[in-house]
C-alpha cells in the first residue's frame, strides 16, 4: 500500500515538473501600442537565440496595461511607453524588480492624403485630428503639450479624435477618419517622408519608455532573458531601427 502510494507521489511530482517547466518556457508580455512592430521584431530575433520558447505578445495603451497589471492581469514583463506607470508598480509593491529604461520615443505629425512639411499645417483647414487619449497613453499627452505650447488646444479642441492608444488614433489617419494625426514614429511608414513630420524636441517632455518585470514574471528565467534582449546591444539595434532613440 505505501509503496503503491509512493508511485502516486512521484508520479504527481513528476507531473508537477514537468508543467512547471514547460510554463516557464512561455511568457506573456504587456507592450505598449507603439511598440506593435517593434516588439514584435524584438520577439522574432529573440526566439532565434530560443527556438523551443513561446512568447506571447498583447498591446495595449500603457495606462490600459497599467490597471490590468494592477488587477492581478498575468503578465511577466511590461513594456511601457513611459517610466511613470512601471514606476508605479513599483512603489505600489505590485512588483518588486528595478524599472529600466530601454528607449526614448519620438513624436510625429502625419497625414495620408496630404505633405506635412511643418508644424504649420495644423493652423490650416482640416477636420479632424487624431490622437491618444492623453490619460492612457504617454504619446497623448505629449500631443497635447505641442497643442498646448502652439497655443491651438482651445482653437483645434472640437476637432480631436481620441484614440484609447497610439495605434487607436494613427488607424484613424490610416482609414480616413482623420486628415492628421499625431504618432509614433515607430508606426508610420518612414520611407514616405512627404506625409509625416517629426516634432521637436523641445514642444514635449521626453517620452521615457521603461520596462519592469512583474511579481510572476521574475520567477521565470524566461521573461528575464527577453528583457535582457530587449536591453542587449542587438535589442537597442532593432528599437533605433525602428525610429527610437537609444543609449
Amino acid at each position: 500500500m505505501l509503496t503503491s502510494l509512493g508511485r502516486v507521489l512521484g508520479l504527481v511530482c513528476l507531473l508537477f515538473a514537468f508543467a512547471s517547466a514547460h510554463e516557464f518556457k512561455q511568457i506573456h508580455v504587456a507592450g505598449a501600442a507603439n511598440l506593435t512592430k517593434a516588439l514584435q521584431a524584438l520577439q522574432h530575433a529573440f526566439l532565434k537565440h530560443h527556438p523551443q520558447a513561446k512568447v506571447r505578445l498583447s498591446f495595449g495603451s500603457s495606462g490600459k496595461l497599467y490597471n490590468q497589471i494592477h488587477q492581478g492581469a498575468p503578465f511577466d514583463l511590461f513594456v511601457s511607453a513611459d517610466k511613470k506607470r512601471p514606476l508605479r508598480l513599483l512603489e505600489d509593491k505590485i512588483t518588486p524588480y528595478p524599472v529600466k529604461v530601454y528607449a526614448k520615443g519620438v513624436l510625429v505629425l502625419w497625414s495620408k492624403t496630404r505633405p506635412v512639411p511643418s508644424l504649420e499645417v495644423l493652423k490650416g483647414t482640416f477636420a479632424h485630428l487624431a490622437m491618444a487619449n492623453p490619460t492612457l497613453a504617454p504619446y497623448g499627452k505629449a500631443s497635447l503639450e505641442v497643442l498646448d505650447k502652439l497655443q491651438l488646444k482651445d482653437k483645434l479642441k472640437d476637432k480631436i479624435l481620441l484614440g484609447n492608444s497610439i495605434a487607436q488614433a494613427n488607424q484613424y489617419v490610416a482609414s480616413g477618419g482623420a486628415e492628421l494625426g499625431f504618432s509614433a514614429l515607430s508606426l508610420v511608414d518612414r520611407a514616405d517622408v512627404k506625409h509625416y513630420y517629426i516634432v521637436p524636441k523641445q514642444y514635449y517632455t521626453p517620452i521615457e519608455q521603461a520596462l519592469v518585470l512583474t511579481n510572476q514574471g521574475g520567477t521565470k528565467p524566461l521573461a528575464k532573458a527577453f528583457e535582457d534582449f530587449i536591453l542587449s546591444t542587438e535589442g537597442k539595434a532593432i528599437l533605433k531601427q525602428y525610429g527610437y532613440i537609444v543609449d
